[in-house]
């Protein structure tokens, strides 16, 4: 199965290509897709599946092979990925589906978003540290550190589009409310 772990993870490497593309070139962005019926919207389902069901698979493929070996990491993995479940199902919610994945809408600032402009990425890093802890497999590790980079740079192409879009309302949002979870330093 190491064809899936190849693939999972050029998938993820394509990914924050694509990302790294739209924060340089933001006139010519990829993330977030011009539209649901362009090729990009389709290549970004693909990719996005790829990442989120492929580190849980190649996790479970390659189980054991990190050794971590502690009796507490089985526990604290799956209570990561009970709370961040609940997290980005409560964000998406919020959000909606369709803007989940970068289509038009309004600006959502309540929810779990008074709290984060991103709680579906916060959920979605804890997720994979805790595939990572439940797993304790190499491979997942590995993947899912490549897919935290995409989710840590993901941000950084949304704003100047969701900036465009609803100007100083975003504006006095990103005052109030952080990127991530609140580290000053991390604000934008």
């Amino acid at each position: 199965m190491f064809w899936l772990y190849v693939a999972v993870l050029v998938s993820s490497l394509l990914a924050v290509v694509g990302v790294a593309y739209s924060i340089l070139r933001p006139d010519r962005r990829l993330w977030p897709p011009p539209g649901r019926g362009s090729w990009v919207f389709r290549a970004v389902l693909v990719v996005d599946t790829a990442c989120t069901f492929g580190v849980p698979i190649v996790g479970i493929i390659d189980r054991g092979s990190l050794g971590i070996g502690h009796p507490l990491a089985l526990p604290l993995g799956a209570i990561l990925i009970l709370v961040s479940s609940l997290l980005i199902a409560w964000a998406m919610r919020a959000l909606g589906l369709g803007e989940s994945f970068g289509l038009e809408g309004d600006l959502v600032t309540d929810g779990p978003y008074r709290y984060s402009r991103n709680p579906q990425y916060v959920g979605f890093v804890l997720m994979l540290i805790g595939v990572v802890l439940v797993t304790d497999s190499v491979q997942a590790l590995v993947t899912g550190s490549v897919v935290i980079v995409l989710v840590l740079l993901a941000p950084f192409s949304e704003e100047p589009w969701l900036r465009e879009r609803f100007g100083s309302r975003y504006d006095e949002y990103c005052e109030r409310v952080p990127r991530f979870l609140g580290l000053r330093s991390f604000r934008g």
